[in-house]
C-alpha cells in the first residue's frame, strides 16, 4: 500500500469521526435547547403576581356578599356602609372572588378565580372605580391582558412592544379623523 494513499484514508477516516463527533454533538445541543424551553414554559406563566393570587388566603373576617346588601351603588352590613373584605363562592363551593370595601364601595384589591383555584384576574380599585394595575390569567396561566387604569380609564399597559394589540391601538387612532365637524354646538 502507498503511504500516501494510507494517509489519505487516515484523513477520511478523521473526517468520518469528525462529522460523526458533530452531529451527535449538535443532537445533544439540540436537546438540551429543547429541555430547557420546556422546563421555561411553565415557569412563565407562575409569576410573581399570579402566585400571588393562587396562594392568597382569605381573612376570617370576611362576610359574603350574600350576607350585604346592596343599596345606592354601596354595600351596607346592617346599617352601616361596609368597610372590609367580601367574597362570594361558586355553587360547588370553590372561591370565585374576594375583593375590599371602603365605606360601603369597592376600595382595593379585587381578586377572581376560575371553578379549578387558578387566577383569572387581579384588579385595583379607588372608591369604586378602577384604578391601578390589572392583570389578567387564561386558566393555563398565561397572562391575557396587563395594564394600568386611571379612575377607570387605560393608561397604559405592561406588555411587550411586538404585542400586536399596541401596534393595532396606534393605527387605529392615527386613522382617526378630525372631532371638528364644522358646528357651533
Amino acid at each position: 500500500m502507498c503511504p500516501n494513499n494510507q494517509y489519505t484514508k487516515s484523513i477520511a477516516l478523521a473526517r468520518t469521526n469528525s462529522y460523526k463527533v458533530s452531529r451527535t454533538f449538535f443532537r445533544l445541543l439540540l436537546l438540551f435547547v429543547f429541555t430547557t424551553m420546556l422546563v421555561k414554559l411553565p415557569a412563565q406563566n407562575m409569576s410573581e403576581d399570579y402566585l400571588a393570587v393562587k396562594n392568597w388566603k382569605m381573612p376570617q373576617e370576611a362576610k359574603s356578599l350574600s350576607e350585604l346588601k346592596a343599596q345606592d351603588k354601596l354595600l351596607y352590613w346592617g346599617e352601616e356602609a361596609y368597610s372590609g373584605w367580601i367574597y362570594e363562592l361558586y355553587p360547588e363551593g370553590e372561591l370565585m372572588r374576594a375583593a375590599q370595601y371602603e365605606n360601603g364601595k369597592q376600595h382595593g384589591l379585587n381578586l377572581l378565580w376560575y371553578p379549578d383555584g387558578n387566577p383569572q384576574m387581579s384588579a385595583n380599585y379607588r372608591n369604586g372605580a378602577l384604578h391601578g394595575r390589572f392583570l389578567g390569567w387564561y386558566q393555563n396561566g398565561f397572562v391575557i391582558y396587563d395594564m394600568f387604569l386611571n379612575r377607570g380609564t387605560y393608561a397604559s399597559d405592561n406588555l411587550v412592544d411586538s404585542d400586536d394589540r399596541q401596534q393595532e391601538e396606534a393605527e387605529i387612532y392615527e386613522r382617526e379623523g378630525s372631532t371638528d365637524d364644522g358646528t357651533s354646538e
